[in-house]
């Protein structure tokens, strides 16, 4: 019992000493979050572990769900943090064997988080260049190469649809919109 009590007391010490590892994601020019910044973080990693959880079979899926869960937040940057400790500082066990059992995952999650930049570029443009800046405090090259590849592939998709409505307005003989929408610029991460 006493042996239980003690090991017990020394993990809630060395958890209550160690700092969050999501902490290497605070905000731009601060070493640590705020409590409520923490708890905010905390919980949208609850999610993406989640998601990691429900889609460890399925990486386009996962894609799909990373690119919706940030471009849908209440936050996208807290969002975006939430994925890259998932997939570069989890210390969900189950989480970290999913991952080693399954690489595809983490490509398919830059992947998607590529995406959300590039969806998240057309509404707000500040807010996708602060994503991307997140990402590429990251430093990890897989990570931000899977980004590049999947901003790259979300901006030719958008570019098609956008010339094939600029066609099939014209064959329509719509003149519509005086200003059409122009094709998205590349996104570099």
């Amino acid at each position: 019992m006493l042996k239980n009590t003690l090991l017990a007391a020394a993990c809630v010490a060395a958890l209550s000493v160690a700092a969050p590892l999501s902490t290497v994601y605070a905000a731009e020019g601060t070493s640590e979050m705020s409590a409520s910044e923490q708890q905010a973080l905390d919980a949208q990693v609850a999610v993406v572990e989640g998601l990691v959880e429900t889609y460890k079979d399925d990486a386009a899926g996962l894609q799909a769900a990373i690119e919706a869960l940030v471009v849908d937040a209440a936050d996208p940057e807290v969002a975006a943090k939430a994925v890259l400790v998932v997939f570069d500082n989890s210390q969900n066990p189950k989480i970290i064997a999913i991952l080693a059992n399954n690489s595809a995952l983490k490509t398919a999650a830059g992947n998607g988080l590529g995406a959300a930049i590039v969806a998240l570029s057309i509404t707000n443009p500040d807010l996708a260049t602060k994503v991307t800046a997140i990402v590429s405090a990251s430093g990890d090259p897989e990570m931000i190469a899977a980004v590049q590849s999947g901003a790259d592939t979300k901006t030719a998709s958008v570019n098609q649809q956008r010339k094939e409505n600029r066609e099939k307005a014209a064959s329509e003989g719509e003149t519509g919109d005086s200003t059409p929408e122009n094709d998205l610029s590349p996104t570099t991460i």
